[in-house]
């Protein structure tokens, strides 16, 4: 919904911003556009999958997950030899006994799923503060580049929603982004 409000908000505005202002920043007359007013596009997911900074950062993501999933492994490895050996157990426990394992047995369960839960809240935390640490830098490119080669908009071009539905490939700024992002940020990225 966010990301259709987007490109209705870009649809609607963008006439408006071209038709507004005089380069000095004046009001135009109704209806010229306005002179001078460079417009371009970037594909931020390719941006994403294309700068050093975004591959740093899955490649962390990653790591994180995987150390995230071998806790739940081992703890679903532990559930699995429970329930084998209250199955072996059953046939000569007092029933006394067999309600004492079981109920042991799904306390496990249940502090399994608690953890599984806990986890995934904790890895798309994690995913959601570093996409927005991504993000910050994302904007500080553009922003650099914008301000360098004279950009008045620019607009995001993602499959998902993105402002743009078409743009020529000249006004596609995405490599540029890509650049100034692993030459701002390489540091970082090799870190």
């Amino acid at each position: 919904m966010k990301k259709i409000l987007m490109s209705m908000m870009f649809v609607v505005l963008l006439p408006l911003y071209a038709m507004g202002q005089s380069e000095d920043g004046t009001p135009a007359a109704t209806g010229t556009p306005a002179a001078g007013v460079k417009i371009a596009f970037l594909d931020a997911q390719k941006a994403l999958d294309g700068a050093k900074e975004g591959v740093r950062l899955r490649q962390s993501l990653d790591e994180y997950v995987k150390t995230r999933q071998s806790v739940i492994d081992l703890e679903e490895k532990d559930i699995k030899r429970l329930k084998d050996e209250l199955d072996k157990q059953a046939p000569v426990l007092s029933q006394e006994a067999l309600k004492l394992k079981q109920g042991e047995f799904e306390d496990k369960v249940n502090n399994y799923r608690k953890k599984v839960s806990e986890l995934q809240k904790e890895v798309q935390d994690k995913r959601l503060s570093a996409l927005d640490e991504f993000n910050k830098k994302l904007e500080q490119s553009v922003k650099q580049i914008s301000e360098k080669e004279g950009y008045g908009l620019v607009l995001n071009k993602n499959g998902d929603g993105g402002a743009v539905i078409y743009g020529k490939e000249t006004f596609d700024i995405t490599s540029k982004v890509i650049e100034q992002m692993d030459k701002l940020y390489a540091p970082a990225a090799t870190k």
